[in-house]
């Protein structure tokens, strides 16, 4: 027989339209441009709303929350010593010192003297003087208790005639009842008698008066002595004074006139430095010196170490745009401190707890803490204006605005200076 090509044959099956591979692809490619399409749609429609965009990377985002705010500012400062007397000439003459810049010194210890022969010569004329006036007061006292004693003879013998012609008036008047004498001798023991008292009156009255006088008179060479001591003991003083001595414990820090100079009265001879009392001066900007004050707690930052402080002064007056604060140290004072070394000191000025807060960035300085760019998901950021209270070193406080949990954009960037709304992306 002859075989035939049907075992060669394979029945296939036929396949829907809806398979072809020429179908597939063109669905695909439709599928695509219409994925593409709406991606289009959607973000012209998602940026035609918005004024930029901007990179996530390029930008830092912090959250709106509770706690508790520390007020504070850091600043700096340098070490100064809280006593430093400076020592003045008290007269004019020549300075001669005892001691150099540098020299450690001791509480009384001479630094220099000064000479002037001026004021010693000035010192030994009030002392005669002195001596004149005390000399003439003791010969007022010898010359008032004489003329007490002639006055009170003078008294005496006026009492002594006043009793003398009393008796002469009552011989007068026994006589002339025995009719022995005249009428005349009778009237002229009467006058007797009248002029006898009459000078003993005006005797007493005048030792009286010459007694308030010469009182008067020793009182007032007196005061003229007291006067004349003191300004001999101020003179002494002075000349004490010529002599110049260290008012501390510590070191001389520098001479402001050379050795045999001749300086005039009240100038400037040396600067004496207590080494175991020093402060730290801070300069605070002025924009922080209305929340100042005295008292108020200080941390110190020397060598890694937290050291407390208060502020002792502030200066009432402003230079450079700052304002010089004294701070001392509360404990004890710290070992190996030296006159201008710089620190950190870090004042708390005030304390808020249960606020709403966020972390400190350049935004409050780009938008003056007026407004705040705060996330709506992922996509966008819209500005919103906020009210902030008191700033701390690394968080800001949020008085309204903003809610707890909000996420906001904390740096700054040009985009955002007049964008309401930004559009972020990776």
């Amino acid at each position: 027989m002859i075989r035939d090509t049907s075992g060669q044959d394979i029945q296939l099956e036929r396949r829907p339209a809806w398979k072809s591979p020429r179908l597939l692809r063109l669905a695909g490619a439709g599928a695509a441009a219409a994925a593409f399409l709406f991606w289009g749609i959607s973000s012209w429609w998602s940026t035609s709303s918005v004024d930029g965009t901007l990179s996530l990377s390029r930008i830092n985002v912090a959250q709106v929350q509770r706690g508790d705010l520390v007020r504070d500012l850091v600043v700096q400062g340098q070490v100064v010593a809280a006593n430093s007397p400076t020592l003045f000439s008290p007269a004019q003459g020549i300075v001669k010192f005892a001691v150099k810049a540098g020299d450690i010194v001791e509480e009384g210890q001479l630094l220099a003297e000064v000479d002037s022969p001026e004021l010693s010569n000035q010192l030994a004329q009030e002392r005669a003087l002195l001596n004149k006036l005390t000399v003439e007061l003791e010969r007022q006292k010898i010359q008032a208790k004489r003329q007490r004693l002639e006055n009170q003879q003078k008294a005496d013998l006026a009492k002594v005639n006043l009793a003398a012609a009393r008796r002469e008036l009552r011989r007068a008047e026994l006589s002339m009842e025995k009719q022995i004498i005249s009428q005349l001798d009778f009237e002229k023991a009467s006058d007797d008698l009248a002029r006898a008292e009459l000078e003993y009156r005006q005797a007493v009255q005048n030792s009286e008066l010459e007694k308030e006088a010469l009182a008067f008179e020793t009182q007032t060479l007196q005061l003229q002595v007291s006067q004349q001591t003191l300004q001999v003991e101020e003179l002494e003083r002075k000349v004490r004074d010529l002599r110049i001595v260290s008012p501390v414990n510590g070191t001389v820090g520098s001479l402001a006139v050379a050795q045999r100079s001749a300086i005039p009265p009240n100038a400037p001879l040396m600067t004496v430095v207590d080494l175991t009392s020093f402060e730290l001066e801070a300069a605070v900007p002025e924009n922080y010196a209305d929340d100042l004050g005295l008292a108020m707690e200080v941390e110190i930052n020397l060598g890694g170490r937290k050291l407390p402080g208060e502020i002792t002064a502030i200066s009432p007056e402003v230079i450079n745009n700052q304002v010089i604060a004294r701070v001392r140290f509360t404990d004890s004072q710290p070992e190996n401190l030296r006159q201008n070394l710089r620190l950190t000191a870090r004042i708390l000025l005030e304390n808020r707890d249960d606020v709403m807060l966020v972390k400190r960035g350049a935004f409050l300085d780009q938008t003056g803490g007026r407004y705040a760019w705060k996330l709506n998901g992922e996509q966008q950021a819209e500005r919103v204006p906020i009210q902030i209270g008191a700033l701390g070193l690394n968080q800001v406080e949020i008085v309204s605005g903003l809610s707890e949990g909000d996420q906001i954009i904390i740096s700054a960037a040009e985009e955002l200076d007049n964008a309401q709304v930004i559009a972020l992306k990776q």
